[in-house]
């Protein structure tokens, strides 16, 4: 099994036209549960301005990409950024600076 890293995504959409949106509500709440669910989405959050934000357990930026473009929701545009655990890096920081 591949291994992941934790990604925060921040994406926003443009105006929604509610003749062509039918039923994607639905089939977005159902996609959000079951990706929380699964542990893929560790939260997930609507933002002021049609945007959200989501952290993800990916593969890669482009494997999150996918998956985000595929979900049955408004398209957006995506910001996506690896994250690490902070602690770990002032660890690593220090750990370089006494080793040198």
């Amino acid at each position: 099994m591949a291994e992941t890293h934790k990604y925060l995504a921040m994406g926003y959409h443009g105006p929604i036209d509610p003749a062509t949106q039918t039923g994607r509500g639905e089939a977005a709440l159902e996609w959000i549960a079951e990706n929380l669910a699964s542990g893929y989405l560790d939260c997930l959050y609507s933002m002021e301005g049609g945007g959200r934000l989501l952290i993800a357990n990916a593969e890669s930026k482009e494997a999150l990409l996918e998956v985000l473009e595929n979900a049955p929701d408004a398209k957006r545009e995506w910001k996506i950024t690896e994250l690490y655990d902070g602690a770990d890096v002032i660890r690593r920081y220090y750990a370089e600076l006494n080793a040198g």
